[in-house]
């Protein structure tokens, strides 16, 4: 399967292959997938020049001191290296990532552009704006590799649905992609307003339904009729922030997961959703090659795989 053709021999990938029906058999048959539970296969060193998964949602976090948060949260997260997380990306055959700028610095984006300079050519950005951003700072945020807009549009955030629309106007210049995060369930009553923009839109997290939905529900239709204007795309990540139950998630994010790799796997990307601000104990976070297994366990084949983890987002974000 894909996620492995980096980092694995044919035979392990064959390996893998049987080990992981066996779990979706063991899955439909009850027993669910433990969170921490991962596949410890021999590897290969993959050739220097060769292009790997694309984690398409990830953070980093500078120091406080040089990169406050926005009066409200301070101390809200630790600092969070590029080091670090290339320690846990890279056996995963993780080779370029696209970091999200958290909400929480407001509209001042130096955290971001620290960010993109420590991880150079092989990262994009995804930067907080809104309709005031000056042609100074798009230049230079589009120089340092950002392609994208982040709304984050939940209680706690500092944007709202009123800056969307003519935020969105101002980056059509830029050719940036509009990036959406909000409650799932208000998507129908949502729709004309997101049809509307213009350019890429990328919904976050499957949708981000809380409490989650069936695939009949109208709001899941309503994400699908998104994906059905050819410019949308859904970010197949942080599948527990809308789920219940234990990995793959089955009963929950899984579901429509399962339902969107079969109907819309060229408008399809994955993301770490590393490190995982919502969950402030480590020792909570997914096991990231469990994580990953979840795309197998939902359905998805080698070519389709191909599709999710690298050529749509390597077309999407410009790499």
């Amino acid at each position: 399967m894909y996620c492995m053709l980096i980092k694995n021999s044919v035979n392990s990938q064959l390996i893998r292959s049987k080990i992981l029906s066996q779990k979706l058999l063991n899955c439909l048959q009850g027993t669910p997938l433990k969170t921490t539970e991962s596949i410890n296969l021999p590897t290969e060193t993959p050739p220097q020049d060769a292009f790997g998964i694309i984690d398409c949602h990830m953070h980093l976090i500078g120091a406080q001191q040089q990169f406050p948060f926005s009066p409200g949260h301070q101390d809200k997260f630790p600092p969070y290296t590029g080091a670090q997380y290339l320690k846990q990306a890279q056996p995963l055959g993780i080779s370029h990532c696209v970091i999200t700028q958290t909400p929480f610095y407001g509209v001042d984006n130096r955290n971001l552009l620290h960010a993109l300079n420590e991880m150079r050519e092989k990262a994009r950005g995804i930067a907080v704006i809104d309709q005031h951003l000056s042609e100074q700072s798009a230049l230079e945020l589009q120089q340092a590799g950002v392609v994208g807009a982040n709304f984050y549009l939940f209680e706690n955030g500092e944007l709202d649905w009123h800056c969307v629309a003519p935020a969105n106007e101002r980056i059509q210049s830029l050719n940036w992609q509009t990036q959406l995060q909000f409650n799932g369930n208000q998507l129908s009553a949502r729709y004309h307003d997101i049809v509307a923009l213009q350019g890429n839109i990328v919904i976050d997290h499957i949708g981000k339904f809380q409490p989650s939905v069936s695939v009949d529900d109208v709001n899941f239709k309503a994400l699908c009729k998104l994906l059905d204007s050819g410019r949308c795309y859904v970010k197949l990540s942080a599948a527990y922030e809308s789920s219940t139950g234990a990995m793959p998630y089955t009963e929950d994010a899984g579901s429509l997961a399962q339902f969107l790799i079969t109907h819309y796997a060229d408008f399809l990307i994955w993301g770490s959703n590393w490190p995982h601000l919502g969950l402030t104990n480590p020792a909570d976070w997914p096991d990231p090659q469990a994580w990953l297994d979840c795309l197998a366990l939902w359905g998805a084949d080698t070519k389709t795989q191909q599709k999710i983890l690298t050529s749509n987002a390597k077309k999407l974000f410009s790499f």
